[in-house]
């Protein structure tokens, strides 16, 4: 087995198998073996039931980039005898153009729908295919495996910028997928900003005063639910992904801050939508 065949492993979500191989390649190694840890760590809450679905893809997609990150590093002429627990997967041909050109999943926040709306109808009439859930989930999807599924499949993730976005406890999924996706892949990931918050000195902490202000009231529902017997299974999947979002925040806006962010507020719309556009079609 190669390196590359570690990184298609990766690609493929055979984790396990990844891990089996880069321990082989890598004996006694403390990142991977800790990696391997946590890894079969969450393998179990999520089979025990102790951990939501969403917080599992999000927790094992940041597992899956560490060990992209390691695969990466290992020497180009690596090969290493190790039997896998199920085959190699068939390679993808991703040679076959699409035929609408690239595919955009526009990752925005609900209270911004105004805008991300106007983005949509202004790259489908340069005649981009763009999905946004308001028209591509179906009812009773599951909003984490959506999100999952869009990014996965789309070429470009285009996010839409805003202080309401990045106080959304389902920006920490999208970021960390999307992550992956640019390592793994060819993707991308385009930010358009609505409102430039972010780059304020204070944003990160005033957020977290937010987010913490979330997680004691959801504290303080639970402890109630639980001495009086009450369920708390609707408010774990809220718990989770705002502990994520709070972890993961400096995170999130170093990225954004590192990158060349287009202006789309107000009366710069139509000329920064034009840049994204012209960027997506040479994709």
């Amino acid at each position: 087995m190669t390196k590359n065949d570690i990184i298609d492993l990766l690609v493929n979500d055979e984790v396990s198998n990844a891990i089996k191989a880069l321990r082989a390649a890598l004996p006694g190694d403390n990142t991977i073996l800790n990696l391997a840890g946590q890894w079969n760590r969450l393998q179990k809450e999520k089979g025990g039931g102790l951990i939501s679905n969403e917080y599992a893809t999000m927790t094992g997609n940041i597992i899956r980039n560490s060990l992209i990150e390691l695969a990466k590093r290992l020497p180009d002429d690596l090969t290493v005898d190790v039997v896998l627990d199920t085959p190699m997967p068939t390679p993808t041909n991703n040679t076959t153009p699409k035929k609408n050109g690239p595919v955009v999943f526009l990752s925005y926040n609900h209270e911004d729908k105004e805008q991300a709306h106007k983005v949509k109808d202004f790259l489908t009439g340069k005649g981009i295919q763009v999905t946004i859930d308001s028209e591509a989930m179906q009812p009773g999807e599951d909003i984490a495996a959506f999100i999952n599924k869009c990014i996965k499949e789309a070429d470009i993730t285009l996010s839409l910028v805003s202080s309401n976005s990045l106080l959304s406890a389902w920006v920490g999924m999208e970021s960390a997928n999307t992550l992956v996706g640019e390592k793994i892949a060819d993707k991308r990931f385009i930010a358009v900003v609505i409102d430039g918050s972010f780059f304020k000195l204070s944003f990160v902490r005033e957020s977290t005063t937010t987010i913490d202000q979330r997680l004691r009231e959801l504290d303080e529902e639970i402890a109630f639910r639980l001495k009086e017997s009450i369920g708390i299974e609707d408010l774990q999947g809220d718990l989770s992904r705002n502990r994520e979002l709070r972890q993961n925040l400096p995170k999130i806006v170093a990225n954004l801050k590192n990158r060349l962010n287009i202006d789309i507020s107000e009366a710069n719309f139509n000329r920064g939508m034009e840049k994204v556009a012209q960027s997506i079609l040479n994709h």
